[in-house]
């Protein structure tokens, strides 16, 4: 136990000796009184209490008030342990896929609509202490580099739309996405960091499967890690012309079908040591950010536990108090009064009768 004044501790002797004294100086006055008012019998019928038996138990509840008092005052804290090793700091890099297939409307919203969700969300919990934004379809475009600021990353969040890439859109190319995000932390490097990299995206992909798993590989062995998020449903959802008023987007005269690969997004995940979440709905949205959570510092008890502690004290020393006044009262005494003896009845009895007659 430690205590934020100390010197109020030698304070405990004294404050017991105080009410001791005062306990004992107010019963030998009480026996003065007794002795006054000629003797016991006198003294509880004038009082309504017998003055005599000395108060051990109200002497108890006294000091004990007293040694509470003193000891709420000193400001008592549990033992000082030692602190937890400061968490490791998160430089998260955000690639979000703005393909034409993030156009697709099988979520709730467009899956587009989602990835925004996501960004603010993630922006709102402080999963990161620094955070980066970028775009990406067959080629990358950065929005916001890697900042502290996380009203920067929510200003240009609406920015996160197909619109951006216009013609030059032709699929969706993920290693020269993780090359650029690399390329984004490499600016701003810092060696204590966490460094992730999180996709999101439909995982309908321009290469094959190999060549996206080495890439993957690659910037994993750089000690980045590599997360994915979902956003899509197996069915997928037929795509339409951007700005054609539902015109449907047709290939060799059949309506495309926006795909949803969620095997190759694990496996993205694995390979870069990191962790794949279907944020489609909102409960996955919640379970990617409550996983990237668990590195951020705990909120520190100590100060609470302190005052939870002060204020016990305070509160046993004020009940203490009032059993003092309580067993000092003539409440208790009125209770247990001696009831007159039948002898003396009748002889009071008898002495009205004699001035009767």
């Amino acid at each position: 136990m430690t205590y934020a004044r100390p010197e109020f501790l030698v304070g405990i002797p004294l404050a017991v000796l105080v009410f001791v004294l005062a306990v004992t100086l107010q019963w030998r006055r009480g026996r003065r009184l007794v002795a006054a008012y000629g003797g016991r019998d006198a003294a509880i019928r004038l009082l309504g209490r017998d003055l005599t038996p000395f108060p051990a138990v109200r002497l108890i509840v006294a000091a004990t008030a007293a040694a509470a008092l003193v000891l709420a005052a000193s400001e008592p804290a549990p033992e000082d342990t030692p602190p937890p090793p400061p968490p490791t700091p998160i430089d998260l890099m955000i690639a979000v896929d703005v393909s034409h297939s993030m156009t697709a409307s099988d979520t709730d919203g467009a899956r587009i609509e989602r990835a925004r969700a996501l960004i603010e969300g993630l922006v709102e919990e402080g999963v990161a202490d620094r955070v980066a934004l970028s775009i990406f379809a067959d080629w990358p475009f950065g929005l916001v580099p890697l900042t502290d600021d996380g009203d920067v990353i929510t200003f240009f969040a609406p920015w996160v739309t197909p619109d951006l890439v216009g013609t030059r859109d032709q699929g969706t190319s993920l290693p020269i996405a993780l090359g650029y995000a690399r390329a984004q932390w490499d600016r701003r490097a810092r060696d204590d960091a966490r460094r992730i990299v999180l996709i999101v995206s439909d995982g309908e992909l321009h290469e094959g499967r190999a060549e996206v798993l080495d890439s993957v590989a690659a910037v994993g062995d750089d000690g980045f890690e590599i997360w994915t998020a979902g956003i899509g449903t197996a069915g997928g959802a037929p795509l339409f012309l951007s700005g054609s008023d539902g015109a449907p987007l047709l290939f060799d005269g059949t309506q495309v079908t926006a795909g949803y690969d969620e095997e190759l997004l694990r496996e993205i995940a694995t390979q870069g040591r990191g962790s794949f979440h279907d944020v489609s709905s909102e409960s996955g949205l919640r379970s990617l950010i409550e996983e990237l959570s668990r590195d951020m510092p705990a909120t520190d008890g100590t100060e609470e536990q302190e005052r939870s502690l002060t204020f016990w004290l305070l509160a046993a020393a004020l009940l203490f108090v009032a059993l003092e006044s309580i067993l000092d009262s003539a409440v208790r005494s009125r209770l247990r009064r001696p009831k007159p003896t039948r002898g003396r009845t009748d002889v009071t009895s008898g002495s009205r009768r004699r001035r009767a007659a």
